[in-house]
């Protein structure tokens, strides 16, 4: 299949259970943990034996480009590239499924990741050589200059007008909140993605979610969060946990949608998509 997509487990499940996945991966049928005497990289993999094993960083570069059809590495990826194509089926497969009826007395909602789930960072992984600075980051966060993942617009569009609630859940910090709007939705800066804007909860609460500094946590993060390293949320903590807030307030994530498993683990939804993201991998 050209995505993947989970059912919602168990309603009994506890953000507590949460914690005890993120904190164990398995590699090679030996399961490492958090509280293991040697510290583990946050990846695990196999350790090739030959170097034949690897593919050269550098092929592995223009493989990606040759991907998103843009073997120059201009920055634009192409509208028939591999990538689109995959992108479009997984946006085809969630709109078939928030398409059907869907019993439940909570309000209907979708939610949706930023960044390569609704935003394609391509352009940025071309200018930055696949090398994350904060920095440079920003500038493209703060002049909007994403343009849409293939066939995600049209998504949540329908979304919207079959009665839906659409929240957006970002890792991105709460100073780039504005930007981050503006680029999904309509603000005349830079690129603008054509999204339909975010849903207010119930309790007035904005429904695009940034990451807060731990001292400006809710109390939900507090309290999801508060064995993590520093009371520092990890991915999963944070994206479960605000989940978990949402449908304490009325509402029913029937779909959400990321581009990480890190965006999809912890439960609190009814199906999860994956969109295609070769570039980087977020634990």
């Amino acid at each position: 299949m050209a995505f993947r997509s989970w059912r919602r487990p168990s309603r009994r499940m506890v953000l507590t259970s949460v914690a005890a996945v993120a904190m164990t991966s398995v590699v090679g049928g030996v399961a490492y943990s958090a509280g293991a005497a040697t510290q583990q990289p946050a990846i695990q993999t196999s350790t090739p034996h030959r170097a034949d094993d690897v593919t050269n960083i550098d092929v592995l570069r223009q493989q990606l480009r040759n991907y998103y059809g843009d073997p120059l590495g201009t920055g634009n990826f192409a509208a028939d590239s591999n990538y689109a194509k995959e992108a479009q089926k997984v946006a085809a497969a969630g709109t078939r499924w928030i398409s059907v009826p869907h019993r439940t007395s909570k309000k209907k909602a979708i939610l949706l990741d930023v960044d390569d789930t609704t935003l394609a960072t391509w352009n940025y992984e071309i200018a930055s050589n696949w090398a994350f600075n904060p920095t440079s980051n920003a500038d493209f966060v703060l002049n909007q200059k994403f343009p849409a993942v293939p066939g995600m617009v049209d998504l949540v569009k329908t979304a919207a007008r079959d009665g839906y609630a659409i929240f957006y859940l970002t890792g991105r910090g709460a100073a780039q909140e504005q930007a981050t709007l503006g680029n999904l939705t309509s603000d005349g800066i830079g690129v603008d993605a054509g999204y339909p804007a975010p849903t207010t909860l119930t309790n007035g609460e904005d429904g695009l979610f940034t990451k807060p500094a731990v001292a400006d946590y809710p109390d939900y993060l507090k309290q999801a969060c508060a064995d993590d390293k520093n009371g520092s949320c990890t991915t999963i903590h944070y994206k479960s946990a605000t989940r978990a807030h949402i449908e304490s307030l009325g509402y029913e994530i029937v779909a959400n949608f990321g581009d990480q498993f890190s965006d999809l683990k912890g439960g609190f939804a009814d199906r999860t998509f994956k969109l295609p993201n070769p570039n980087y991998y977020l634990p």
